[in-house]
């Protein structure tokens, strides 16, 4: 015959925050470390629904959640919002200024200050002419660079 405190301790009752049944002897504990006790919730930064594993989660509910914040918006590193890149491509045309190559483009820093991020600063070069840039070859490319620098100047004078 069972002692009639072990029977109590062990009948079922639900959780007051997320309703998850568990034994009278164990309800204090969950109830103080549920994850909907709104004392110590914790929403994701991206949906805002309540997060199950908050103790070992880094402030999102789930993967696809983590992938969306940060992989998104101003907490990516490759964020076009303010890059030289996408301001570069508001003012110049989507071509190299050397060979008109318009499928791979990067950005050159025209004064190589890469702080310095005002659109006449910054030139559209394919790949291989802004290494050029910045190699041996400078010679090579740098004429029709500070041309098109002088007139692109011109142009938005």
């Amino acid at each position: 015959m069972e002692h009639k405190g072990r029977l109590v301790a062990n009948s079922r009752i639900n959780c007051i925050h997320c309703g998850k049944e568990t034994t009278k002897g164990n309800i204090k504990k969950h109830e103080k470390s549920c994850y909907l006790n709104p004392f110590i919730v914790q929403h994701c930064l991206n949906c805002r629904k309540p997060i199950k594993n908050y103790k070992s989660s880094k402030g999102t509910c789930s993967r696809s959640c983590a992938n969306t914040h940060f992989r998104s918006g101003v907490d990516n590193g490759n964020w076009g919002g303010e890059r030289y890149q996408t301001l570069c491509f508001t003012q110049h045309e989507r071509k190299c200024v050397v060979c008109d190559e318009r499928k791979i483009l990067a950005v050159h820093h025209y004064n190589e200050n890469h702080d310095d991020d005002r659109i006449e600063n910054l030139v559209p070069l394919c790949p291989t002419h802004h290494q050029y840039v910045h190699s041996k070859y400078k010679d090579e490319v740098i004429d029709v660079i500070d041309k098109y620098v002088e007139d692109f100047i011109r142009k938005l004078a």
